[in-house]
């Protein structure tokens, strides 16, 4: 039996390391696009969630079951993965709970997203994520023995800037660097094509951490503005001023869009 030293963890170590990129992300959350019943499972979940909007208030315990089930097929691509549902419901504890392997992670995973990711499920087509329901989830992690909170909704996070819901995941992450992401479905439709949750995790940890050290003024709008967007006109700004030449202008794009995702 060879016994392992520590050159073969290091070498483990710098391998991981070197794999810690968009372009390996698929060793580590399998893609939807490639897999033929992976992609009719997706299908009938969306169809299930966009159904359910327009179902009676009588079955509100049901809508919240179906977004969830969704969830749990999104992180259960995780490899070597245990995902676990309304872990205690009858303290109001988590609709989520992904506890990630422990044998091999890129230093993204294993330092920044923690050992599990607690995420909450709200399928209501009128609600925004308020105050309330970040508090919430900002004091549920640590009490999960985790560092990384994800909501999946219809709406999305409300407010803009640091108003509001929004606001106060910026304030979170300001005062106890605390992530908490958020997603809407009709962002992860985009997965059934190819696209790879777990990229999509780490551009939307970016972006969070980068806005929140944004000390440019906020836009006046009456809603939450991806950062990605306004850095982009920042950059058609620029380029209309004679700032910037265009060659400039495309290489700043790309390397924006590497980090945060897509622009659409």
């Amino acid at each position: 039996m060879i016994r392992p030293t520590m050159d073969s963890f290091s070498q483990l170590a710098n391998i991981l390391k070197e794999l810690d990129g968009p372009e390996f992300d698929h060793i580590f959350w399998e893609p939807i696009a490639d897999d033929e019943e992976a992609k009719i499972e997706f299908d009938k979940h969306i169809k299930t969630i966009d159904e359910s909007q327009n179902w009676p208030v009588s079955l509100n315990w049901k809508k919240g079951k179906v977004l969830e089930d969704f969830t749990v097929f999104l992180f259960s691509r995780f490899q070597d993965v245990n995902v676990n549902v309304n872990k205690r419901p009858g303290d109001n504890e988590t609709d989520i709970e992904t506890i990630l392997s422990e044998k091999a992670q890129p230093p993204f995973m294993l330092q920044t997203i923690g050992p599990r990711i607690i995420c909450e499920c709200k399928n209501k087509k009128t609600t925004s994520i308020d105050v309330g329901m970040v508090t919430k989830l900002a004091e549920l992690i640590p009490r999960r023995g985790s560092k990384f909170g994800v909501f999946i909704s219809i709406k999305g996070m409300g407010g803009y800037a640091w108003r509001y819901g929004e606001g106060k995941r910026k304030k979170i992450m300001y005062s106890t660097q605390l992530p908490i992401i958020s997603f809407t479905v009709d962002e992860l439709r985009v997965l059934r094509n190819g696209s790879n949750f777990y990229t999509m995790i780490r551009e939307k940890y970016y972006s969070l951490v980068d806005e929140v050290d944004d000390e440019t003024a906020d836009i006046p709008n009456q809603q939450h503005y991806e950062y990605s967007k306004r850095l982009n006109e920042m950059i058609e700004h620029f380029r209309k001023c004679n700032l910037m030449v265009d060659e400039e202008a495309v290489a700043i794009k790309q390397r924006l869009i590497s980090k945060y995702g897509p622009l659409e």
